[in-house]
């Protein structure tokens, strides 16, 4: 299980593991079995959906989105940040950064849900879970050939 931590500033430390639990930095770039999986808390897709102020009609918006994350190589592609964001600039600039394109890019926020392929990444938004309603997402990857083809996700609503 991978438990991403919480903290007034972004991005957060990663901590130690203990038993069967890995608390790791947020944002951070873990490997489970091989496969590659980025994850963030920092809503970047409301961020900068809120800063786009060109884009071409009849785009894909999340898909567009997202992939300035994968173009740049970065957990938030955003300067200055949103004015609810602290950042740490000593840890963001050690963790905030990704050498290699994950194969599944996880990115909560406040927009609608979705499950896309964006340039060969499954990018993730599973929506926000609040008690009692909301929605969250199955992740089954099956096989080893290209991971847009292996990856089975469901968001399912409460």
């Amino acid at each position: 299980a991978v438990v991403s931590t919480q903290s007034t500033g972004a991005p957060a430390a990663p901590h130690v593991s203990r038993d069967n639990v890995t608390l790791c930095s947020d944002p951070c770039l873990v490997e489970v079995e091989g496969v590659s999986i980025a994850l963030t808390s920092s809503d970047i897709l409301f961020h900068l959906s809120s800063e786009e102020i060109s884009h071409p009609p009849g785009s894909d918006r999340m898909g567009r989105l997202a992939g300035h994350l994968l173009h740049q190589r970065n957990f938030y592609p955003l300067h200055p940040p949103a004015e609810e964001i602290n950042i740490d600039y000593p840890y963001f600039n050690k963790h905030c950064f990704f050498d290699t394109k994950p194969d599944i890019l996880l990115l909560p926020s406040d927009l609608r849900y979705f499950v896309k392929n964006v340039q060969d990444t499954v990018v993730i938004n599973p929506g926000k879970l609040a008690k009692g309603s909301g929605t969250y997402f199955r992740l089954n990857v099956r096989g080893s050939g290209k991971i847009t083809d292996s990856v089975v996700a469901n968001v399912v609503k409460i």
